[in-house]
């Protein structure tokens, strides 16, 4: 995804793990541990086709490229790990360029983001008829998350 944001504003803005809820709704909370700040616990929330989902993890932030990179693993709950990628395109945008993965065996992917799933063989009639609605909140989140920047930069 392209934003009309400089490399920096919009590395610093997605380096923040706690103001994450603010663009991507699915996420209820990202708490940073205080004694050790490269710890986080993040907590989703979705309500939808009937169903309430939460699930909670501990990610670690890995060791970031200043403007470059930011990369993360789970060390409990959700097994997952990914990163976020920032391109200068310009003096006044970037282009991001994100993968996460919750494992493997369920995939789902847009043009910027991609995201995998280890579902139990029983849910995966489910997690088929899911997949469009996974695919929107991620899209939106990321568009959330180009508008907040750019308005960041305008403020």
């Amino acid at each position: 995804m392209e934003i009309d944001v400089p490399v920096g504003v919009a590395y610093n803005l997605y380096s923040d793990r706690e103001s994450i809820p603010r663009w991507m709704p699915i996420i209820s909370s990202v708490k940073v541990l205080k004694d050790k700040p490269d710890l986080s616990r993040w907590s989703l929330k979705y309500e939808g086709l009937g169903q309430n989902i939460e699930y909670s993890w501990l990610a670690r932030n890995m060791q970031p490229t200043p403007n470059q990179k930011i990369h993360w693993r789970s060390l409990e709950g959700v097994p997952n790990r990914g990163a976020i990628r920032f391109f200068r395109k310009g003096p006044s945008s970037c282009l991001l360029e994100v993968s996460s993965h919750i494992l493997h065996q369920f995939n789902s992917s847009s043009p910027s983001l991609t995201v995998s799933y280890e579902i139990p063989e029983v849910l995966v009639p489910v997690a088929t008829a899911v997949q469009p609605v996974l695919e929107n909140l991620l899209r939106g989140g990321l568009e959330r998350f180009a508008k907040l920047a750019e308005s960041t930069l305008a403020d």
